[in-house]
């Protein structure tokens, strides 16, 4: 380890108590869809006051100018009152721009009761910072706040610019970061610290739900024989979906999922169907959710999941003539990948190991992120990586030493990657 790094990560030990004040009034806003201003004023105040960016974007995207996109879905009219905020802090010259991504938006915290320590507070304890959003993902931007602030303070001048995107709609959909490429933002390379585990991962998958509407004919229950149940139609749906399941694993193998028991699943989540306990059911839907490899297109992935149900419904003589249809609705991902050797994951392994001693696990995401949109419509590679062992429970939470940890890890990655000028 070179003197340098010794002196920004020392930088950073002495500065723990800040970057846990960042992360703590991070977690403090509420910011489920629809409420992310007020933080994302915060985020705009922090890049301007206190890293003195050249250059703050702040506004409300427009869905007009989506629509029509293929990575495009929302259930909102509009975005009023969720901005998009990004910074840009302008290089020195000479060097490789990088993109640090992360969204501003979390899903409902459930209920209150669930929760040991409350939710929006930042309640430090044993260690870790609670609340929602401080693994998935509001508190890594307090690592790239101090990342940077750490490197200011030491006298050195990254080469390479530095964007700092806060999106909204990331749990919904990835409208904030798709904003962002549509008003041309772009770099040499992207990050995003979802909850990883520090694993680097340059593949992510993508997801979709699906609904299948089964179809019978109604009868008196007394007599059951004159109808028929299309609830008895869904084992044989069930069992073509596993099958598929199977047959998908199997096709898309993938290097960075072989330790995964079942890297792409599909889950049924939900079963809803029937009128009366003395009818036979006449409809019953299925909904669930299907993974995307990184291989697979996400038209084709559709296209397959159909022709399985069709073939299915060829080897029943009811189903022959009264078809399952199926149904893509709510929120779609796509997938996305980036060559293992590229030089952002060699410089993420570089970083992962002089912090910590240890060798880096490369993986791809059990779920849908937005580096998928910047890798195939912002022309950016872009890699998931981060800390953060919970999301979406309970009392999520963060580590305190490894978000320390990732700051080192971040701010040796920009030295890199961007270059640097004292």
């Amino acid at each position: 380890m070179t003197s340098l790094k010794e002196k920004i990560y020392s930088q950073i030990d002495g500065m723990e108590k800040e970057l846990i004040s960042y992360a703590q009034e991070l977690i403090k806003f509420p910011t489920v869809s629809g409420q992310e201003k007020e933080a994302q004023e915060y985020v705009r105040k922090v890049l301007e006051k206190d890293l003195g960016f050249d250059e703050i974007d702040i506004w409300e995207p427009d869905i007009e100018e989506m629509r029509g996109h293929k990575a495009f879905i929302t259930q909102r009219e509009d975005f009023k009152g969720s901005p998009n905020v990004v910074g840009t802090l302008k290089g020195a010259g000479g060097g490789k721009s990088i993109i640090l991504n992360s969204h501003i938006d979390v899903v409902p915290e459930g209920s209150h009761d669930e929760w040991c320590h409350p939710p929006f507070q930042g309640e430090v304890a044993e260690g870790k910072i609670y609340g929602r959003g401080a693994s998935d993902m509001k508190v890594t931007k307090a690592s790239f706040f101090i990342a940077l602030k750490a490197l200011q303070q030491l006298g050195l001048k990254l080469k390479g610019d530095v964007l700092i995107q806060s999106v909204i709609e990331e749990e919904a959909g990835s409208a904030g970061t798709l904003a962002c490429v549509l008003r041309g933002y772009k770099a040499d390379a992207a990050i995003l610290p979802e909850p990883s585990v520090f694993k680097i991962c340059p593949a992510t998958q993508g997801s979709t739900w699906f609904r299948v509407n089964l179809y019978g004919l109604s009868a008196h229950g007394g007599k059951r024989y004159e109808g028929v149940s299309a609830l008895e139609k869904l084992p044989q749906v069930i069992s073509t979906i596993q099958q598929l399941e199977i047959y998908r694993n199997e096709k898309y193998a993938h290097p960075l999922y072989k330790d995964v028991p079942i890297p792409f699943c599909i889950n049924i989540g939900n079963v809803e169907g029937g009128s009366w306990p003395s009818t036979v059911p006449e409809k019953v839907s299925i909904e669930g959710r299907m993974g995307i490899p990184p291989a697979e297109e996400l038209e084709d992935g559709w296209r397959m999941f159909e022709e399985w149900i069709d073939k299915t419904a060829e080897t029943d003589a009811w189903m022959k003539e009264h078809k399952p249809d199926v149904e893509w609705f709510g929120a779609f991902w796509g997938s996305g990948q980036i060559d293992m050797e590229h030089p952002i994951v060699k410089t993420a392994e570089q970083s992962y190991q002089e912090v910590t001693g240890m060798s880096p696990v490369l993986a791809g995401t059990p779920w849908a992120t937005d580096a998928r949109v910047l890798i195939d419509f912002a022309d950016t590679p872009a890699l998931v990586f981060g800390p953060g062992h919970t999301a979406h429970c309970p009392d999520e939470y963060m580590v305190v030493e490894d978000l320390v940890n990732y700051t080192k890890m971040l701010a040796s990655m920009l030295v890199d990657w961007c270059g640097y000028q004292e």
